[in-house]
């Protein structure tokens, strides 16, 4: 499928104003690029504990966005920036020669220079056909060993030569949006898990992602596990990857849930505690979590966390202790940090 990717160049004081004429115009997905500070909230408020790296600020901004191309023959919609469709787009929203839509950006810059000052942006576009790159990641995508037994598999690649009788193979195809689990949080999970893990353990995984760290558990011989992640999509995968793997239904369950706001829907799949909690997330989600997520496992069972910046680790030490935890192990991969701790409750 094609699409026009168009490029506004403006100023940083022009881009909210900018954005505001693409709105009018139906186009309500775009990127804006520009190396402004971030303040404190926004910060935090970023779903992410590696600080943004913006660069001095030059009082240049770049406002991105996608439209269909015009020629294609699917039906015809103003692109949010996703490939899937939005479900709120106005299906009438025409679509118009890249020439034509560059025109009535402009037009609307120069209605409102009446008003206020504001400068004409210089608009760039180019067509992308995703058919080139929507899969490219593939090619980085190779079979790896993520601890001592275990091999992870692309469902497209054969099984590695290296890879022996006993080896436990994990198949997975996760879409360009999830972990593939070469992440060094994914591997410290990982390895810790096997270390615990008998054929009576139960699971529950709090951000699930792909799947991989309860599939994992399972493939190794855990009874069950449980899964929850905030992205719907997330849910479909970890349930296709577990079927892809041949792992029995009533082995997994997986539902679409936010721990932190509502833990209604967690009691109810799990019916009772899990003798291992497992959150591969972030140091800022996983010290709130570490508020509720004791009542989900057994006294004497493990909470497993990962995904933590070795600067931010103090922190989660303190969250776990503060919340009746007692940590037995905490491990380093590169950057990174996991601790295993058993819950007191």
């Amino acid at each position: 499928m094609k699409w026009i990717k168009y490029k506004v160049h403006t100023t940083t004081d022009d881009a909210d104003t900018i954005g505001d004429i693409l709105t009018e115009l139906g186009i309500y997905g775009f990127e804006i690029t520009d190396h402004v500070p971030l303040s404190e909230n926004d910060e935090k408020k970023m779903y992410t504990d590696i600080p943004a790296d913006l660069g001095p600020d030059d009082g240049k901004s770049v406002l991105t966005f996608y439209t269909e191309a015009p020629d294609n023959t699917e039906k015809d919609f103003y692109s949010t920036g996703s490939s899937i469709r939005d479900a709120e787009m106005n299906d009438s929203t025409p679509v118009v020669q890249p020439d034509e839509l560059i025109k009535k950006i402009k037009k609307k810059v120069k209605a409102k220079k009446k008003y206020f000052k504001i400068t004409v942006p210089f608009i760039e576009y180019s067509i992308e056909d995703d058919s080139q790159w929507k899969d490219k990641w593939k090619e980085n995508f190779k079979p790896f060993r993520v601890a001592d037994d275990i091999i992870i598999k692309p469902t497209w690649e054969d099984i590695p030569d290296y890879a022996g009788e006993n080896d436990i193979i994990l198949e997975i195809d996760p879409g360009s949006a999830f972990g593939t689990g070469t992440h060094e949080t994914t591997k410290l999970c990982l390895q810790s898990l096997r270390k615990y893990i008998k054929d009576t353990t139960t699971i529950l995984d709090a951000g699930c992602g792909s799947g991989i760290l309860a599939i994992s558990s399972l493939l190794c011989g855990a009874k069950s596990a449980y899964c929850l992640d905030i992205d719907p999509c997330a849910v479909e995968a970890t349930i296709e990857n577990a079927s892809i793997n041949h792992i029995d239904p009533e082995r997994i369950k997986a539902i679409n849930a936010n721990i932190l706001e509502d833990t209604s829907p967690v009691k109810e799949m799990c019916n009772g505690q899990v003798d291992i909690a497992v959150a591969n997330i972030l140091a800022d989600v996983i010290i709130p979590l570490s508020e509720c997520i004791g009542d989900f496992i057994k006294p004497g069972g493990l909470f497993i966390s990962s995904g933590i910046l070795l600067e931010k680790a103090d922190d989660v030490e303190k969250a776990l202790l503060d919340n009746n935890f007692t940590i037995i192990e905490k491990n380093t991969l590169g950057e990174w940090a996991s601790f295993v701790a058993t819950n007191k409750k």
